[in-house]
Order: structure tokens, then C-alpha cells, then sequence
């Protein structure tokens, strides 16, 4: 029993000497940082931090070794604070500007390596604003084109998190682009802040996705920090009228050419307000069961909400707001063409239409069918209405 102690005890001895002998390595002794910067502007390149480009790096001088990576942070800065001395293959790639190529770097304490290269899109001329009365957060920007493919979509996201990005954020609304923008135009996106935490700071940030190249990400703005107070926000009063459709369902609701859907994020009243977006004739259009309006052509007032996201694009001349009491466009029709709907601005209008220039071949008593329609929209556009109702003045 006694040997066999011993015999343990000499085991113990040995693992003991040996796992001290394993910890005998030299330490990491190496840093390697820096940043990657845009190749025209020497901005940094903003980034996602858990879903944005990478640093892939290899130790040169051994066989078969690991590829290891390293993310960028927000603001386009690296750092790797635990790295041998020695030589390494560095190449910044899989992200939201064209790869850099491939380069090997003498890695020696800290060493400090700014990429360089070119984003697919810059985004430029940013303002975010909030309204503290409507309870609203605007953005408007440019965007400048390096790679000649379409732009996807562009995106105002907010988060209490300063890293806010596609992959953190507690709020985004978007719009569909689908084109080759001209770094002429003006992007407007709106947010609600009834969601948001008031009292508390959010940061905001726009984000932009280019099409057709493998695993691009999204190009980001300098995120914006706002203290959303909603203690100010002035509720309107409740729409008056008869409500021909409060645009809370699809139901019945057609288009030519343009995706339909429910915003639940961005509406007048009610928990909805309907969207069309992208390119085409008919904006929407819908027929009823007869309606009675219960106006006259005298004083009768055909109301509603109405958001456009670029009204350059509404010609004076090409688009028209139709109902009608035969259940389909041009007979027995009353119509107003953008001009007659007032002034009209990006984001949400109150449009109010007079009904006395309806003819009498028009059944104010049995409504039966609405239409907004463009002759050809090109560019994508994206167009919400709520709130459809007939009142008296």
C-alpha cells in the first residue's frame, strides 16, 4: 500500500514539472491597429460591428497555418492586441468597399497600418433632425455612387446603442431604391418616435446597400445622437368625415406595378397606413360597395393623408386622384390632377379635395371605385395614403 502511494505521488510530481515546463512561452509581444480610409476622400470607411469587413491575417513561416480575422470597429478602426512578432499576409475584404489586395505586413510591437480603399456608395450631406411637436425624426441625404451597380435600399436606423447599425438597432424604417442614383437627389426618411424610449439619448445612422456584389455590406453614415423627448408631442385632433377606407387592411386594395403593403410604423391614424413602393401606372386603386359620401357637390370635401417620399417625381401633369360611381376609372368620374391637391411636399401632406367641380353624371350617394395613378413612373418611389374620408366645409 505504501508503494503505491509513492508511486501516485511520483505521478503527481511529474504532470506538475511537466505543465510548468508547457507554460515556459514567450507571451504575445505584438499589436497591430489602425484604421481603413477611403482612397479618395481620407475619411474613414464607417462599418457594422458585428456584421462588417474584415481583416483576414496569416503568421507567415509555418506550415499549413490558420487564417485568423479581425472585424472593424464602427468608426473603421482596428486593433489586435495579442499577436507574435513576425511576418504576416493581411488582406481587408468582405465588406462595404472594394477588396484591398493582398500585402504582407512585418508585424513588430505595435505596429499601426491604415488600408486604404474605395466604398461602394458614400453618403454625404447628412441632417437628422427631430420635430418634438410631431414627434418625428427626418434625414436627409445624398448619396455618392463608386460602384456603377444599382442601389438596393437606404435606411434610417435607430438604437441607444452608438454602435448602431443593420444587425443592433430597435428601430429602422427603409425604402427600396432599385436604381443608380444621381448624387443630385435627396433622400428623405421619416421615424416615428412613439416607440422610442422618451427622456433617453438614441443614436442614428443611415445605411445604403449596393446590388450585385457577393457579400457586400451596408455603407453607414457617422452616427447622430438625439435626446428624444416626447412629453412635447402635440396629438392631432381626430380626423372629421366619413370615412371611406382607414387603409387598415390590403383587403381589395390593387396596384399596377408597385408593391403594396401595411406600414405600422408610419401612419396618421389608426395602427396602419398603406404603402406602395417601387415603379409603375397605377399607384392604388380600389372598388367599393356604393358608398354614400353624405356631402353635396356644393360643400363636399374628399379628404386624406398623404405621403410621398420624393414629389419631384409626381409631374403636374401626369398624375391624378380619381373616384368615381360606376366601379371603374373615367366613367362617371370626378378627378384631380397633383396640382389640384395644393402644395405638396416630401414626407406626409394633408390633402383636401373640393368636390364642386364633380359633374352630375357623378353619384356622390354610391361611390364605387378610387384611383391614384401616374402615366409612368421610372424611378422608385414610395407613396403611402390614410385616412380616406368625405366631410362638409
Amino acid at each position: 500500500m505504501k508503494s503505491r502511494v509513492i508511486l501516485y505521488i511520483n505521478i503527481l510530481l511529474g504532470l506538475c514539472l511537466g505543465s510548468c515546463e508547457l507554460d515556459n512561452y514567450d507571451s504575445p509581444d505584438a499589436q497591430f491597429f489602425g484604421s481603413v480610409i477611403d482612397d479618395d476622400t481620407n475619411e474613414p470607411i464607417q462599418q457594422d460591428l458585428i456584421e462588417g469587413s474584415r481583416i483576414d491575417f496569416v503568421e507567415m513561416g509555418f506550415e499549413n497555418p490558420n487564417t485568423r480575422q479581425i472585424r472593424f470597429h464602427t468608426d473603421g478602426t482596428y486593433r489586435e492586441n495579442n499577436l507574435f512578432s513576425g511576418a504576416y499576409e493581411v488582406q481587408a475584404l468582405r465588406g462595404n468597399f472594394f477588396s484591398t489586395e493582398k500585402m504582407t505586413i512585418d508585424i513588430q510591437g505595435k505596429t499601426e497600418y491604415h488600408f486604404r480603399a474605395l466604398p461602394y456608395i458614400r453618403i454625404h450631406n447628412v441632417d437628422v433632425t427631430f420635430d418634438e411637436i410631431k414627434g418625428k425624426v427626418s434625414a436627409t441625404f445624398t448619396l455618392d455612387q463608386v460602384s456603377g451597380n444599382a442601389v438596393t435600399s437606404v435606411h434610417l436606423i435607430a438604437d441607444r446603442n452608438p454602435n448602431v447599425s443593420n444587425s443592433i438597432r430597435s428601430a429602422m424604417v427603409s425604402q427600396t431604391v432599385n436604381a443608380v442614383v444621381s448624387p443630385e437627389r435627396i433622400f428623405l426618411l421619416e421615424m416615428s418616435t412613439e416607440n422610442l424610449v422618451s427622456g433617453k439619448d438614441y443614436y442614428f445612422r443611415i445605411a445604403a446597400l449596393i446590388s450585385g456584389i457577393g457579400e457586400a455590406k451596408h455603407n453607414y453614415s457617422v452616427p447622430v445622437r438625439l435626446t428624444i423627448d416626447n412629453s412635447k408631442v402635440v396629438t392631432e385632433p381626430p380626423a372629421i368625415g366619413k370615412v371611406l377606407d382607414a387603409c387598415e387592411s390590403m383587403d381589395g386594395w390593387g396596384s399596377g406595378g408597385f408593391t403594396l403593403s401595411l406600414d405600422a410604423f408610419d401612419k396618421k391614424e389608426g395602427s396602419y397606413s398603406l404603402k406602395a413602393e417601387g415603379t409603375g401606372v397605377v399607384i392604388f386603386q380600389k372598388k367599393f360597395a356604393p358608398f354614400d359620401t353624405e356631402v353635396t357637390r356644393a360643400d363636399g370635401v374628399l379628404a386624406l393623408d398623404l405621403y410621398v417620399s420624393d414629389i419631384s417625381l409626381l409631374g403636374p401633369g401626369d398624375s391624378q386622384f380619381e373616384i368615381t360611381s360606376s366601379g371603374a376609372p373615367d366613367v362617371n368620374e370626378v378627378s384631380w390632377s397633383v396640382n389640384e391637391m395644393g402644395e405638396l411636399n416630401n414626407g406626409w401632406n394633408k390633402v383636401e379635395l373640393s368636390l364642386s367641380k364633380a359633374g352630375n353624371d357623378v353619384n356622390l350617394q354610391a361611390i364605387t371605385f378610387l384611383r391614384f395613378y401616374h402615366t409612368n413612373i421610372q424611378e422608385p418611389i414610395i407613396v403611402k395614403i390614410d385616412n380616406i374620408r368625405f366631410y362638409s366645409r
